[in-house]
């Protein structure tokens, strides 16, 4: 009994540093954050979320990880949902950031992303955006980055699944930008040694929580935009999808 005890409660002290860890995390140099949990949790926007197709609105329920702190609500895209909202402040130099989606089902024609870039006079998409991080390419099992037009695509790792969620990280620096894809067992696991570059990148590919499921490095083109201005847009796509969940969208100047 006593065993069980101190098993428990081993248990519950490390539930609770991964808890502090993350909470220090989003607080420590935060520039842009939505959790979907009202208004007093949004940080760093001009405007709340708008339809731009398909269905737009806020699930109850979160984008969550066995463990590890939960905040009700989640941006809910349906039948080819997008949904967009700007920025309210500039972010300069190198910065890193993520989100966190789950989708109830994948075709090859589905596309899961998040898009950040200006207004074009058409629509905005990945290839006329500033920065793209594509979970599940068009037409393709792994996911792609597009910056300013340039694409990079991944071609090892492990496919995503419909309805598991995944968390997505990325990190953008004037000659390089990377992009990580990680399972729940994987974000528990890196919650406690810290979401760095160098540990995600030595990690192998897999589905094991000391592995992570797809990576993926880009070096811009000369004169790339990679600055986020407050006229920028964030833009969040499920497209050939029915139903999609994102939260817990972050940018930040600190990792």
């Amino acid at each position: 009994m006593v065993a069980g005890l101190d098993s428990t409660f081993t248990i519950m002290i490390k539930i609770s540093l991964i808890s502090s860890f993350l909470a220090l995390q989003l607080c420590a140099g935060l520039s842009i954050y939505d959790g979907f949990s009202g208004d007093a949790s949004r940080e760093g926007w001009s405007s709340s979320w708008h339809r731009l197709q398909g269905t737009v609105g806020v699930h109850s329920g979160s984008v969550a990880f066995p463990g590890l702190p939960e905040k009700p609500g989640a941006l809910l895209l349906e039948k080819k949902g997008e949904a967009i909202a700007q920025l309210g402040v500039g972010v300069k130099g190198d910065y890193y950031g993520g989100f966190r989606f789950r989708a109830a089902e994948l075709k090859n024609d589905s596309l899961l992303a998040l898009v950040i870039g200006s207004l074009p006079p058409e629509e905005l998409t990945p290839k006329n955006a500033k920065l793209s991080f594509v979970a599940k390419g068009w037409r393709r099992d792994h996911g792609l980055l597009l910056l300013d037009g340039k694409d990079t695509k991944i071609e090892n790792g492990i496919p995503i699944e419909a309805n598991v969620p995944y968390q997505v990280l990325f990190q953008v620096e004037e000659n390089r930008v990377q992009m990580w894809i990680l399972n729940a067992p994987q974000v528990v696991q890196y919650a406690q040694k810290g979401f760095n570059a160098e540990t995600l990148n030595a990690a192998p590919l897999g589905k094991s929580a000391g592995s992570v499921l797809q990576r993926i490095a880009s070096t811009p083109k000369p004169g790339a935009r990679l600055d986020l201005t407050r006229e920028d847009f964030v833009a969040c796509m499920a497209k050939y999808n029915p139903r999609t969940a994102f939260d817990e969208i972050r940018i930040s100047t600190q990792t």
